[in-house]
């Protein structure tokens, strides 16, 4: 929706100069003949197309994408490691496999007492 068009003009570019520079056009480079004076227009609005973002509203609206980010990789569901293994000729590692997923949730605590 709206969000994703908002985020979608600031996730396309690494820094806030690409960003003008993408809105600067021939025509501006050919009569200023300065990419910095070019650049400057079109913060200042007058070049360029639609509502041009000053440069801390482009900086929050990355950090904000980087924390998304983020989040989304945290987030990301692990395989388990006893996944696609087989343990049944053990009977530990079959009890470890089947307590495994509840351990990483948190909702299960496992204790192994090794001993001779």
């Amino acid at each position: 929706g709206e969000y994703a068009t908002l985020m979608g003009d600031v996730a396309d570019f690494e820094t806030y100069e690409d960003y003008l520079d993408s809105q600067v056009t021939e025509t501006d480079l050919f009569y200023t003949e300065d990419v910095e004076l070019a650049r400057q227009l079109v913060e200042l609005g007058y070049r360029g197309s639609g509502d041009t973002l000053k440069r801390e509203d482009f900086e929050t609206r990355k950090r904000v994408l980087e924390e998304a980010r983020q989040s989304k990789l945290r987030a990301a569901p692990k395989a388990l490691a006893s996944a696609g293994i087989d343990v049944s000729g053990s009977p530990l590692l079959e009890a470890l496999a089947e307590r495994e997923e509840m351990v990483r949730q948190g909702k299960l605590t496992t204790i192994v007492f090794l001993g001779a």
